[in-house]
């Protein structure tokens, strides 16, 4: 497993989410300034509501994800079940590089929602 690549992936990701936010986020303060001071409170509070609803659960559970997958890098864990410690296989971190688990324990919480005990 070629761990230089797969940080870079893991990078690659972690900007184009935090660009995506920060597109947003510059949106946002574009229609606040076209507006008159009066409307702005208003509208800021709505513009927070539609920035986080747009980035949504899903991109800040794949930021979250991607942000442990290079700590477990740095850590000398990165490839290794957080739920069972056995080796996570090489063809599903290439598919999904910041997956946590192995495909086993992946799909016992998809389906029961509960984690596995390392053994």
């Amino acid at each position: 497993m070629n761990l230089d690549f797969i940080r870079h992936r893991l990078l690659r990701q972690r900007q184009q989410l935090l660009a995506r936010y920060r597109d947003e986020l510059e949106r946002a303060d574009e229609e606040l300034s076209s507006r008159e001071s009066e409307d702005v409170e208003r509208s800021t509070e709505q513009w927070d509501a539609q920035v986080l609803s747009h980035l949504g659960d899903t991109d800040a559970h794949a930021l979250g994800e991607v942000i442990a997958a290079l700590r477990r890098i740095s850590e000398g864990t990165y490839g290794i079940c957080i739920d069972c410690g056995e080796p996570i296989a090489e063809s599903r971190l290439a598919a999904l590089p910041a997956a946590p688990r192995c495909i086993d324990c992946a799909d016992d919480q998809r389906v029961t929602g509960r984690v596995r005990i390392a053994r």
